[in-house]
C-alpha cells in the first residue's frame, strides 16, 4: 500500500531499490531490509575487488561494473526472468531486472546512467562530457543491436516506469496462467506507472474480454480514450467490437 499511494501522482519518492522490491512481491520490512543487504554485499565485493572508486570517467566506472557483474553475478538470462528478487538471489535475470540492478549499482558510485526503452527490450545508458555508452545485459557481447540503438520509438525511462514495467510482467504472467482477476490488479498498478503507455490497457481488455465481461471492458477502454484521445485511432476496432457485444447482451436480456 505504500507503494500504491506513492505512485498515486504519477511520481516516484521512495528509493528506488525499494519500490522495485516492493513491485516485485517483497511486501514486509523485515523481507525488504534482506534484501537490501545483498545489494550492500554486491556494492561491497565491487568496492573491494575493483579500483571503480579509483576511476573519475563515468562511462570507465560504469564499464567496471558491468564487466563485474557479467564474471560474477550473472548465471543466465531467460526472457520471462523479469523478478528483481530473482536476480539478487539466484543471479538470473531478463533485460528489465538486470538494468534495474545495474542502475541501482551505478548510482551508488555516483554514476548518472539512463534505462532506453524501446518495445520489448530495456539497456542502459551512461555518458560522460564527450560521448555516449551503451550497455547491453542480455546478449552475449553486450552489445545494443542496431535495430534498439536506432528504434524510433526509443526513449529514456523514468524511475516509476520501470516499477511500472514490473507490475506489467506480473500481470502477463497471471493472465498466461488463467488467473484474470489478479492480471486485472496488476494492470491497473501498471497503468499508475506508465498511464501514456497502451500496453497495460490492451492485457486489460484482453482479461475482462476472458471473462466476458464485456461492459467492464468496454467502460474502461472509452475512460481511457477520453483521456488519450491520440489513441483512438489505434483502438477503434476494438471499441467498436465490445460496443457491439454490450449491445448484443443487453438485447438478449432484454429479448429474455
Amino acid at each position: 500500500m505504500s507503494l500504491l499511494r506513492d505512485i498515486k501522482d504519477n511520481c516516484l519518492d521512495m528509493p528506488f531499490d525499494r519500490a522495485c522490491l516492493i513491485a516485485s512481491g517483497v511486501h514486509s520490512d523485515k523481507k525488504i531490509q534482506a534484501y537490501q543487504k545483498k545489494i550492500d554485499l554486491l556494492i561491497s565485493r565491487i568496492t573491494k575487488e575493483t579500483d571503480v572508486n579509483n576511476i573519475d570517467n563515468p562511462i570507465e566506472k560504469a564499464k567496471i561494473i558491468f564487466a563485474w557483474l557479467k564474471e560474477y553475478a550473472c548465471e543466465g538470462i531467460y526472457r520471462d526472468c523479469y523478478d528483481f528478487k530473482d536476480t539478487l538471489n539466484i543471479k538470473v535475470g531478463n533485460c528489465l531486472s538486470y538494468a534495474i540492478r545495474f542502475t541501482i549499482l551505478c548510482r551508488h558510485f555516483d554514476i548518472d546512467v539512463k534505462n532506453i526503452f524501446v518495445p520489448g527490450h530495456i539497456y542502459n545508458m551512461v555518458s560522460d562530457n564527450t560521448h555516449e555508452y551503451l550497455f547491453e545485459h542480455t546478449h552475449s557481447d553486450g552489445i545494443v543491436k542496431k535495430k534498439d540503438r536506432y528504434h524510433p520509438k526509443k526513449k529514456i525511462m523514468k524511475d516509476i516506469g520501470l516499477v511500472g514495467e514490473i507490475f506489467l510482467y506480473n500481470a502477463r504472467n497471471h493472465n498466461i496462467n488463467g488467473d484474470f482477476d489478479a492480471s486485472i490488479r496488476f494492470c491497473e498498478q501498471a497503468m499508475m506507472c506508465i498511464p501514456d503507455d497502451n500496453r497495460p490497457m490492451i492485457l486489460l481488455i484482453d482479461n475482462y474480454v476472458a471473462k466476458k465481461e464485456y461492459e467492464l471492458a468496454f467502460l474502461h477502454l472509452d475512460k481511457y480514450l477520453e483521456q488519450y484521445p491520440a489513441e483512438r485511432k489505434f483502438f477503434n476496432k476494438t471499441h467498436l467490437l465490445l460496443k457491439s457485444l454490450c449491445d448484443k447482451k443487453n438485447t438478449q436480456q432484454i429479448v429474455y
